[in-house]
């Protein structure tokens, strides 16, 4: 026991000491491309935010479908918790030990999401201890300072979604030709399944990726109870193309 509160104190005292020379927290870094650079899982570079093709989106043009889509494949709990989330880091580690995923995808919220793309590179070697400390620090300010629309909102305009568009209304507009608002159940899954892997789950040029991917966001959106069994079978029916 007293091993384990020497322990807790010194990650604790650790995590303090990176924390307090994270960046500062600020709403320019979450509107604009800041120095995102974006990685294959190769550690090759894939693209740098610099001049972007971007529309930008306000959250009540954001149609609730949208919402649901991301939240249930990215962060079920979003509205929960407060930037970080344990009991997601738990469901992560134990989904990592036993080889299934349970919808989650990985122990990162959407705030640390947003945060790792408004400050920080997407490189896996730079996955250090120091970093996802400043993240998780600046995850919890994120929640403190921002309300859960504004982070959603956020989070829809920056994420890189293939091409050199980012965001999602760039990318209902490039894939589509149609705003959002438009986009049937289908397309609206698509949309919110390709930031996870822009490459791998684009339409063009990986359409059986970007099925898969799809319904697997139709599937997170059933078990989080925001579309019935039957409407993803109906969406799961169309054609990805």
């Amino acid at each position: 026991i007293i091993l384990l509160e020497i322990g807790i104190a010194l990650g604790a005292t650790l995590f303090f000491m990176y924390a307090k020379n994270a960046p500062v927290l600020s709403e320019q870094n979450l509107r604009s491309s800041g120095s995102t650079v974006f990685y294959d899982a190769d550690n090759k570079k894939i693209m740098s935010l610099g001049t972007e093709n971007r529309r930008y989106v306000s959250s009540s043009q954001i149609p609730q479908q949208l919402k649901d889509a991301v939240v249930s494949i990215e962060d079920r709990r979003f509205y929960k918790h407060h930037g970080i989330d344990p009991v997601r880091i738990a469901g992560a580690a134990l989904a990592n030990l036993t080889g299934s995923s349970s919808g989650l995808q990985g122990g990162s919220t959407l705030d640390q999401q947003l945060i790792k793309l408004s400050y920080f590179s997407t490189k896996r070697s730079d996955q250090t201890l120091k970093r996802k400390a400043q993240e998780a620090w600046l995850a919890l300010k994120l929640d403190n300072t921002y309300s859960k629309e504004q982070i959603l909102t956020f989070y829809v305009n920056k994420v890189f979604m293939g091409f050199g568009n980012y965001g999602m209304q760039t990318a209902a507009h490039y894939y589509y030709g149609k705003s959002l608002k438009q986009l049937d159940l289908a397309q609206t899954a698509l949309i919110a399944g390709i930031p996870n892997a822009p490459t791998d789950y684009n339409p063009y040029t990986n359409p059986k990726l970007a099925t898969q991917r799809r319904n697997e966001v139709l599937s997170a959106m059933v078990a989080n109870k925001k579309i019935t069994s039957a409407q993803a079978s109906q969406a799961e029916a169309e054609s990805i193309t």
